[in-house]
């Protein structure tokens, strides 16, 4: 699997000291009469996030439309390379192959941090086991690669009921970042894995984190991932590793399966593109990100 990179990184470590109050009201917001509009497309990820920061700006700024779309990680980049939008939105880093098809000019603005938490169905019998034990990197690396097809593959102790393993589609920024994250003990990537190759095709593929939750906790069998924001009570996001998924833990980097999530320009942002980034940065774009289960970058 091609190595994720970004090349061109927005520098955001001055940012906050701009905004005051709830941010967008204290910048020098781009002159000019007239309605501007903003198209955002990409990652679903991302997509509850901006669709609440988009709402917030445009009261504001009531001459600005800006129109949200989920569409996945991959054409997100894909319609920021192509003029198809003024922001791609993504869960996953930036390929180099991406960069070079954009002439090295993708800019990347990282705007909030977040964990893939490993779940099962609350329901499930072993949820205790699995809860107190958790399970090991190599362990969901065995799952996923077609290895482990039982639950007591993982440990005598538990059932022999097959795991029913969850993915998420093809191009999904999620899907991308956890084939890229879960590593063998020789530090290969799941991505890169023959048995995940043919394993994948035949496991329950779903939409969206939204999606996979539901799904998980409707069979009791049920084993997948989402992002951290999107836990709830109809699921268990299972230690890995020893380590909990928290807030804490992918800040301090122990919990070893988490991310950034990204806003992706061609070129560096400007005008009102620009203007809508800072506010994402800013302490109401911010509180956003906490509001939607997600982990600031700014407090």
């Amino acid at each position: 699997m091609e190595k994720n990179g970004i090349w061109i990184i927005a520098v955001v470590g001055m940012i906050a000291m701009f905004f005051v109050g709830w941010g967008v009201t204290s910048l020098v917001t781009p002159s000019g009469a007239g309605t501007s509009s903003i198209i955002i497309t990409g990652s679903t990820t991302c997509e509850p996030i901006i669709t609440a920061c988009a709402a917030d700006f445009m009261e504001i700024n009531s001459n600005v439309d800006i129109s949200v779309s989920g569409t996945g990680s991959g054409d997100g980049i894909s319609d920021t390379i192509d003029g198809q939008n003024d922001i791609g939105m993504s869960s996953r880093n930036i390929k180099p192959s991406e960069n070079t098809t954009a002439g090295n000019d993708l800019t990347d603005y990282k705007f909030a941090k977040d964990g893939i938490a490993v779940i099962i169905d609350a329901s499930n019998p072993d949820a205790l086991w699995l809860q107190t034990n958790g399970l090991t990197m190599q362990q969901v690396f065995l799952i996923y690669n077609g290895t482990y097809d039982t639950w007591n593959d993982i440990d005598v102790s538990l059932s022999s009921e097959t795991i029913d393993v969850h993915t998420r589609a093809d191009g999904s920024g999620t899907r991308a970042t956890f084939e890229e994250l879960v590593l063998s003990d020789t530090d290969v990537e799941l991505g890169d894995d023959a048995g995940y190759e043919s394993s994948v095709i035949g496991f329950t593929e779903v939409a969206s984190n939204i999606v996979m939750v539901t799904t998980v906790a409707a069979n009791q069998y049920g084993f997948g991932y989402c992002g951290l924001g999107y836990v709830d009570s109809s699921v268990i996001a299972v230690p890995i590793n020893g380590v909990a998924s928290s807030e804490t833990t992918i800040l301090d980097g122990s919990y070893p399966i988490s991310r950034s999530l990204h806003l992706t320009t061609n070129g560096p942002a400007s005008g009102w593109v620009k203007a809508f980034i800072d506010f994402v940065y800013g302490p109401h774009g911010q509180a956003e990100v906490a509001a939607e289960g997600f982990i600031r970058i700014w407090k």
